[in-house]
């Protein structure tokens, strides 16, 4: 059998696909159908477009059964002249795309002319030219048809603006069925606006109640009031109880109660009623779950759920630390009780190598055991005082030893070993102690930044659209750009470009352009450039500023000064002021305070909280001092310049003191240092800013004779009106000359807090 043969063989679709010839009839009955519910259908001036723009828009295979349709509910409900130009111009456009060209360009071309075509062929052979009411709605029943065709076309009811196409569509039509005070279209438009208001966004149920509203000013401008009622009930809903079932329809009889007082008197407020009624017992008596399905919930942007996983990324390593630490800590002290520790191991060692051989064992160790071990713990205090034992330093008990000199030895060689293994047992203990301690901390940390994702604000799409324009119009084409806003409501704009360098009027006049586009008032942006990219961030210019002022003294006697100093605003609008003094004098403390300051600063950059950056410090402090005394004070003042809220952590540093309304006050808090103790004991306080107030902290070296001359000082200064730079010298000098040849290292750090 030839290929060509085979081609002409009935095939039998019923067993390839069953139930596709009943599935096939079925949509060509829906066609039918849907041209006859479109067909009749009217807008204002008596335009009748829906019929013919379904034959335009629907797949080529049931244009014919919609073109019938729309042909008979043409000769039905229209116009008699006006439904044989419609059910002309169906068949000629469900024709062509049938026979020719199944595209829907093709059926708008073959359906609008051919209905023009009739229209001016009408005008010639009737003579009826001054009818320019008829050729008007003619005209304009092909534009809308040639629209509406377009948009079934390109909008298929399976997506959102299907949907509201149709709906829309279906309200205008269904104006034509009212029966007495109800009207089908108005019903249909109430029930859609409740359900969309209950389950869908407030953006969905603004579109869908503007798009019904105009459908049923168009097919009856009657019921114009009853539109404007059913939307602001709708929106109403949808803005004060989202996805809240009664209490959406409580609001929107409210909506529509208040619509109803444009309407033109009290029986035109029937309909209204009765529609809205009925629309709203229809949506309420849908299940969630059909709701949920017509409306699902929105996915979260593609960087808010990098966001949470990174979040949840984070929860689970700070769960990890967490549990090494314990586990560390829990099997370090249920190991075996530690051998070595004790005296004891000298005595062993001492019987071991010098009493095994001896042939009067038997006589000091059987029946003079209590005496030969007195006489051994004798040796504990020589060995500890000088390290060594000599023959004549034997006690009594010892003296029937036959083997002096060698006793000597092995009593010397046993505590050297039994000093080592004690050292070698602290040492494992200290590092044992300190890693146990930087897990806990470095989890703790983690959590808080855990935290800090996981409530990140979600992007702003629209303006990073227009912030990306922005730099695009400028010729820097943004690798990166992001616009997100916190809980509070406070933008963050981050852009990445190549590396480009900016004058400073160049930063003011994009920080300018920047408000102007997220109406916003930024302050200056925060510009990093990383090898080949500039990265540029933007937040919202603070409600408070925050003046710097210092002085510092170096000890009496020395070049350089163990204290050291930050001050600085990071980029989530806080400002920070730290102060550490190393323990003593010069350089060596220095060296601890230079390393206490600058570890802080950089944790407090990558944004961990006080408590944990000190936690952090305190490890490296603790394993630095392993052989040598090491330890810093810490002072460290945060200050949320958006509200005006301070924390001050303190860690054995001297007390602080607020100047407030020109009276000073001291803030205190009992603490150690860091790298004393193998954990940290800190002290946290909290309280509130305003414009004009001052923090000043400073290092023991200027309460030398007490607080009260400092604080009279500080109210002197503030009553002077000085700046917190004069402040700080002015104090500083002062402290210096009263504690004259006995000076200690000196530091005085001020910030004052004005409004912008």
């Amino acid at each position: 059998m030839t290929v060509s043969s085979r081609e002409h063989l009935p095939i039998n679709t019923e067993k390839l696909l069953p139930g596709a010839r009943s599935a096939a009839l079925l949509w060509q009955g829906a066609a039918l159908l849907g041209g006859a519910a479109l067909g009749a259908g009217q807008v204002y001036g008596g335009a009748a477009p829906f019929g013919l723009a379904l034959v335009i828009g629907c797949p080529p295979a049931y244009c014919v059964a919609a073109a019938l349709g729309t042909l008979a509910a043409g000769l039905a409900f229209q116009p008699a002249l006006l439904g044989i130009k419609l059910g002309v111009a169906a068949v000629a456009a469900a024709t062509v795309r049938r026979l020719v060209d199944g595209s829907t360009k093709a059926g708008v071309l073959a359906g609008c002319l051919t209905l023009t075509a009739a229209q001016v062929i009408q005008l010639l052979l009737v003579g009826d030219i001054q009818n320019f009411s008829q050729t008007v709605t003619v005209g304009c029943t092909a534009l809308l048809a040639a629209g509406f065709g377009w948009a079934f076309a390109h909008f298929p009811a399976r997506e959102p603006r299907g949907v509201c196409l149709w709906l829309a569509v279906a309200t205008a039509c269904l104006q034509r069925c009212a029966a007495g005070p109800l009207a089908p279209g108005l019903a249909l438009a109430a029930g859609a606006g409740l359900c969309a208001a209950m389950a869908g966004t407030l953006e969905q149920t603004a579109v869908l109640s503007i798009a019904l509203a105009a459908a049923i000013t168009a097919s009856g401008p009657a019921l114009a009031f009853a539109a404007l009622a059913v939307a602001l009930g709708s929106l109403a809903a949808a803005c004060l109880c989202p996805g809240e079932r009664w209490r959406c329809a409580g609001v929107f009889a409210a909506g529509c109660t208040v619509g109803a007082l444009a309407a033109p008197d009290a029986v035109r407020a029937v309909p209204l009623a009765v529609s809205a009624g009925v629309g709203m017992a229809a949506a309420m008596a849908l299940p969630s779950g059909a709701l949920r399905r017509v409306f699902p919930p929105p996915a979260p942007p593609v960087q808010a759920q990098g966001l949470s996983g990174a979040a949840r990324k984070l929860s689970g390593v700070v769960d990890a630390l967490s549990d090494i630490a314990d586990t560390v800590n829990a099997v370090c002290q249920r190991q075996m009780p530690p051998k070595g520790e004790c005296f004891d191991f000298v005595v062993e060692q001492v019987a071991r190598t010098t009493c095994q051989s001896c042939t009067r064992r038997s006589r000091c160790w059987v029946r003079g055991y209590a005496t030969a071990m007195d006489g051994l713990y004798h040796l504990k205090p020589v060995l500890e005082s000088r390290g060594r034992v000599e023959v004549q330093d034997l006690p009594g008990q010892l003296s029937v030893c036959i083997h002096p000199a060698d006793l000597c030895t092995a009593a010397n060689h046993g505590y050297r070993l039994w000093r080592s293994r004690r050292q070698n047992r602290a040492r494992a203990q200290m590092l044992r102690t300190a890693l146990t301690e930087q897990y806990s901390a470095l989890a703790g940390a983690l959590a808080q930044l855990a935290g800090k994702l996981g409530q990140a604000g979600l992007p702003d799409p629209r303006r990073e659209s227009r912030v990306a324009q922005l730099f695009a119009g400028l010729g820097l084409e943004a690798l990166e750009c992001s616009v997100t806003a916190d809980l509070a409501g406070r933008l963050t704009a981050s852009v990445t470009i190549c590396r480009t360098h900016f004058t400073r009027e160049e930063v003011a006049g994009l920080t300018e352009e920047m408000s102007r586009l997220c109406r916003r008032d930024m302050d200056l942006p925060e510009i990093t450039h990383c090898r080949t990219v500039t990265m540029l961030t933007f937040g919202e210019r603070p409600l408070f500023a925050a003046q710097f002022g210092a002085a510092a003294h170096a000890a009496a006697g020395q070049s350089v000064s163990g204290d050291a100093l930050d001050q600085f605003c990071d980029t989530s609008g806080r400002a920070q002021m730290l102060l550490c003094d190393g323990m003593g004098t010069g350089r060596a403390a220095a060296v601890d305070g230079q390393m206490a300051a600058k570890l802080t600063a950089q944790l407090l950059r990558a944004g961990f909280a006080a408590e944990s950056a000190a936690r952090l410090v305190n490890v490296a402090l603790g394993l630095k001092g392993a052989e040598q005394e090491a330890g810093a004070t810490l002072d460290l003042l945060t200050v949320d310049l958006y509200t005006g809220r301070a924390g001050l952590f303190k860690a054995g540093a001297a007390p602080s003191f607020l100047v407030r309304g020109g009276v000073p006050r001291m803030l205190d808090g009992a603490s150690l240092p860091m790298g004393v103790l193998d954990s940290l004991v800190g002290r946290s306080s909290t309280f509130a800013l305003d414009a004009g107030d001052w923090v000043v902290l400073v290092s023991d070296g200027a309460l030398a004779d007490g607080s009260d001359w400092l604080m009279q000082q500080l109210q002197l200064c503030a009553r002077l009106g000085h700046t917190p730079k004069q402040a700080a010298e002015t104090v500083a000098d002062a402290a210096a000359r009263r504690a004259g040849e006995k000076r200690d290292d000196i530091t005085v750090a001020v910030l004052a807090l004005s409004r912008r």
